[in-house]
């Protein structure tokens, strides 16, 4: 029963994320709030988030390793951080061959 309503609340936590990117978006449209400083900004916020992020899971593979020894929280975290990496060298192959 509890992880249901965890489950539960994840998916509200993620309908109320999207509602809430929607009406942001309209109403930054309307007020004209994206424009080329934004965009640079958030560039520059996604790039630092992602560096952080990996730093993160480094030190939570770590953890885990010396916490939990190889278990499926190891195999969890290796996945996660393996789809981190392949993630950024798409991205990456995709954006230099359109720039």
């Amino acid at each position: 029963m509890d992880n249901l309503i965890a489950v539960s609340g994840l998916l509200g936590g993620i309908i109320i994320s999207v509602i809430v990117y929607f009406i942001t978006r309209k109403a930054g449209a309307k007020r004209r709030w994206f424009d080329e400083r934004q965009k640079q900004v958030s560039s520059l916020a996604h790039a630092a988030s992602w560096n952080i992020t990996f730093a993160v899971l480094l030190i939570a593979w770590a953890v885990v390793i010396l916490v939990e020894g190889i278990s499926f929280s190891f195999f969890l975290m290796t996945a996660l951080y393996a789809a981190h990496c392949m993630g950024f060298l798409f991205t990456s192959i995709y954006y230099s061959r359109d720039h």
